[in-house]
């Protein structure tokens, strides 16, 4: 997986790279961020954002389950002298420090969509106590739209999606469920390699900014402003994601 975040084109562990750069430099000021501030980075990867933006002065806390994905972002900084801090574990464990006093905080990729209702309030509430007063979080969802695009079926084929499953030969098997009544979606990969079957099982709730604006506002957020994605675009209520920018009161 490592392998696909560093891709520059890949769009299957993060977003290509042009975008990051985009949404980087947009960020930075619409979460008010000026050299100096702190920034924590949720579900960090390989440091894509967080070396972006510490190139601009911001202090940087990254956290993530991924060694790999930690130990090059680790590398990076050390390499480049940046600001950026990385420590390994869940974002919603709370044996996992995620300090305090941060000016802001990002959530990117779609991960708050991935989480189940209960697992959104403790992260959220989580990102309540590190970030200080009026402190801002950014995030991307996806969104109720896409539901309707969505189409259960299964696919098998060698080397599913580009060898993205494993670096030794393999052939997987992607199954697509939904449960409209909740507007969940299960993508449940099965990858058959030599001596091993493993089997993954992604699943994404659809969501409305409605939705997301109350589970905000439970949370103590408010001021949220909805956009099209964390690039700053303008929200289209026909797109597949949307993304929401909200202050800690």
């Amino acid at each position: 997986m490592l392998a696909a975040h560093l891709d520059p084109l890949s769009p299957l562990a993060s977003r290509p790279h042009a975008f990051v750069d985009r949404s980087a430099a947009w960020l930075v000021p619409a979460l008010g961020l000026s050299p100096g501030d702190r920034l924590l980075d949720l579900g960090c990867g390989p440091g894509l954002y967080a070396e972006r933006v510490a190139r601009a002065g911001v202090r940087v806390l990254g956290v993530d389950v991924a060694p790999r994905s930690l130990a090059h972002a680790r590398a990076v900084a050390r390499r480049d002298d940046l600001p950026v801090e990385l420590r390994h574990g869940s974002y919603l464990d709370p044996g996992t420090d995620l300090g305090d006093g941060h000016d802001a905080a990002i959530l990117v990729f779609e991960d708050y969509s991935v989480l189940s209702p209960d697992q959104r309030a403790t992260l959220l509430a989580r990102v309540h106590g590190a970030l200080r007063p009026g402190g801002r979080l950014l995030l991307d969802v996806t969104s109720a739209a896409r539901f309707a695009t969505v189409r259960e079926g299964s696919t098998t084929a060698p080397g599913l999606m580009g060898g993205f499953w494993s670096a030794e030969p393999y052939d997987g098997t992607h199954e697509t469920f939904t449960y409209p009544g909740l507007r969940l979606v299960l993508d449940r990969y099965t990858i058959r390699a030599a001596r091993t079957t493993r089997v993954f099982w992604n699943w994404m709730q659809c969501l409305t900014p409605h939705e997301v604006g109350d589970e905000l506002r439970a949370a103590g957020f408010v001021a949220h402003d909805v956009l099209g994605d964390v690039a700053g675009a303008p929200h289209d209520p026909t797109s597949p994601t949307f993304a929401v920018l909200a202050r800690r009161a």
